[in-house]
Formats: C-alpha cells, sequence, structure tokens
C-alpha cells in the first residue's frame, strides 16, 4: 500500500534511509548534536567493538539488560547506522497474542505481505477511495503505476516484545515502506528499540493513534478505519538490496512456519493468506475495461459519485461507508462461508508513550 508523503513538519529528525542509492552524506549528525564524518565514525566504532570484544571474552560475561521486562540487546553497528538486534529467545509470554484479519490492495502481482503495510476493511476502503478509484482510465494510484484488481484477506496473529509491551501497547506505530524499504517515520529507529512489532494506525477521536499520518483526523469517515504495517527483514534496504548478512542483523518479525507468535524479535507475528475478492465483483461491475468503454467511471472527486456504477457514491457519509464495509464482508462471507468472524483488535498505540517528547522523535 503506497501513502502520500509525511507531512514534513512531522519527520523532525533526520532519515538517513531517504537517501537515493547515488547519493552520500558527507557527515552524519547524532542527537547530542555532534558532528562525525563517516569514515572516521566507522573507524571509531570498528575500535571500540573490537575492544568491547576482548573485554567481554577476558571476564567471560555476557552483557545483558538490566530491566526483567526487556531481555534484549542493541549493538552499534560498524557502518555508523541503527543497531545489531541481539534477539530475545525468551519471548514474552506476558503479552497476549491477537488473532484477526488484514486486508490488502493488490495487483495481478503475487508477493508476500512482510515489509508492506496493510489495513482492516474500512481502511482498505478509504485507501481505494482516497488514492486509486478516482484516477479514470486506469484503476492506479499517485504513488503506483500498476491497476489494482483484488483485496487480499490475510488472517494475522500478533503478539507484542516485552519492550513494548511494558508500555501497555500491544502495536508499535505504523512504518511506511517504499519497494520494501522502510522509510520512516524518524527513520524507523523503533525496529531496532522495540523490535519488528506489527505498527497500527488509527483515526478515532480521543484517541493518541493517529500518527503518523494526522492530517487525516476528522477526514477519515470510514468507521474504526484502520493501517497496519507488518516488518519485515533487511528493512533498510528495498528489495534488491537485501542481503543474508543484512537479514541477520535486521531479523523479520514474521515467525517461521508452523511457529505461533512468541514476541521474540524474531517472532511478533504470523500470517496466511486465506481468501480475495475482486474490486470488479465488489463493485458490481462485469470488468473495469467495459465500464471505461461504455463512457462510465468509478468516482468523480467533482462530483463525488460515479458514472454508470455508483458504489464509491458519498465519500464523507458514514452511513454509506459502513454499507461499503458490511458489502465486502458479505462478499468473503459467501466466498468463504467456513472462515470464522474475527473482531478487529484495539489499536492501542500511543503516540505519546512511544515517543515522550514528542513531537521529537525520541522513544521510550
Amino acid at each position: 500500500m503506497e501513502h502520500e508523503p509525511l507531512q514534513r513538519e512531522e519527520m523532525v529528525t533526520p532519515d538517513l534511509t531517504m537517501m537515493g542509492a547515488g547519493e552520500h552524506s558527507p557527515s552524519v549528525r547524532d542527537p547530542t548534536g555532534s558532528v562525525f564524518t563517516r569514515g572516521r565514525f566507522v573507524g571509531v566504532t570498528l575500535f571500540l567493538t573490537a575492544m568491547l570484544a576482548l573485554i567481554a571474552a577476558a571476564r567471560h560475561v555476557v552483557p545483558t539488560s538490566t530491566s526483567s521486562a526487556l531481555r534484549t540487546q542493541q549493538v552499534p553497528l560498524a557502518s555508523g547506522g541503527g543497531s545489531v538486534i541481539v534477539k530475545d529467545e525468551e519471548g514474552c509470554p506476558e503479552a497476549p497474542m491477537k488473532d484477526f484479519y488484514m486486508y490488502r490492495t493488490q495487483t495481478d502481482e503475487d508477493y508476500e505481505p512482510v515489509n508492506q503495510d496493510m489495513a482492516n476493511i474500512g481502511g482498505v476502503l478509504w485507501y481505494l477511495h482516497n488514492e486509486i478509484i478516482w484516477h479514470h482510465y486506469l484503476r492506479v494510484g499517485s504513488f503506483s503505476s500498476i491497476p489494482k484488481t483484488r483485496i487480499e484477506r490475510y488472517r494475522v496473529k500478533t503478539r507484542a516484545t516485552c519492550a513494548l509491551h511494558r508500555l501497555g501497547m500491544n502495536f508499535g506505530v505504523v512504518n511506511a515502506y517504499d519497494l520494501g524499504k522502510c522509510t520512516g517515520p524518524y527513520g524507523c529507529e523503533n525496529l531496532h528499540h522495540f523490535g519488528p512489532v506489527v505498527g497500527c494506525e488509527s483515526w478515532n477521536k480521543g484517541e493518541d493513534n493517529h500518527f503518523p499520518h494526522k492530517q487525516w483526523m476528522g477526514v477519515v469517515k470510514y468507521p474504526n478505519a484502520m493501517w497496519y504495517s507488518l516488518p519485515g527483514a533487511c528493512s533498510s534496504q528495498k528489495f534488491w538490496g537485501k542481503t543474508h548478512k543484512c537479514e541477520r542483523k535486521e531479523p523479520s518479525g514474521a515467525c517461521k512456519e508452523g511457529d505461533e507468535p512468541t514476541g521474540a524479535f524474531d517472532c511478533t507475528y504470523t500470517y496466511k493468506k486465506v481468501g480475495e475478492i475482486s474490486i470488479d465483483e465488489l463493485e458490481g461491475i462485469p470488468n473495469f475495461g467495459a465500464l471505461m468503454k461504455s463512457g462510465g467511471y468509478e468516482y468523480s472527486r467533482a462530483s463525488d459519485k460515479g458514472k454508470k456504477m455508483h458504489f464509491w457514491d458519498d465519500k464523507n457519509s458514514t452511513e454509506a461507508n459502513h454499507r461499503r464495509i458490511n458489502r465486502v464482508l458479505d462478499k468473503f462471507n459467501e466466498k468463504y462461508p467456513d472462515q470464522p468472524y474475527l473482531e478487529d483488535p484495539v489499536c492501542d498505540f500511543d503516540v505519546n508513550k512511544f515517543y515522550p517528547e514528542f513531537p521529537k522523535g525520541d522513544l521510550a
């Protein structure tokens, strides 16, 4: 799912992952205000890492966290960016497991949902309504050029790491992804601090979970619309730049096949595709091409209506949006009658607990 760019005022810390492949940075400013040249920082880091390793080996001591809730370490990378996640093998059994459905609008391509953004039904319809179906002649978005054709359903189970659970949350911040690379917010440091936990975002009044897309508060009229993120391995790189070495340093939150989520840094969620419906059948049309040839279209932002089909009429009507949500549910129930009904979880992400100095990006 491609998102609109984050508003400038929300990105208050440098996001080094946003640099393109051909760009380079002669210096990096750390949170204390010091400036290091990249080459000197690499040399200093390598030296310090080697010295610490020798001291630990001599003493036969393995450094551990002093917190009983947080049983993980973070070791600075020699590259000067991010940190190696030392996995918590025990997991976090005190954190509850969540079992629910996620949805994704998809093209005719098939690929896994890791390092991707997902949604509940209201969230996926909002995405289609706001970013896709008003582009006439092709069902594409402002940030995508391949037509969307279907809505996929995944059954997902999640469990928070203890680092997150001790703050009273089961979900972290929603991370944005571009071709498999995490691009924000705040340089995606949350993936190292709390581990690759599932993120959630909603826009319900009175809740502090409308980040990083706070500009949509009061705009989204789909009841309880939510977006999720599923952090995968080597999230600092795009699809073609991922290596086994990077994947070891930046593990996926996805558990091994057959395992249940434990809350360990390499097992915070499981997923399984359990169905899909076409957007054409949802709209009640034979096919998109035939609608275009007849002179119709799905939706016009100017008139707030479609032509020769009216599924998307009245974008800002909560009642109409609720009917659309129910239609999606009905279509999946008709096609997959044996699948259980699963309630959406509560999006308990709290931006002020997660980032205590918000809008600064310092993590709890």
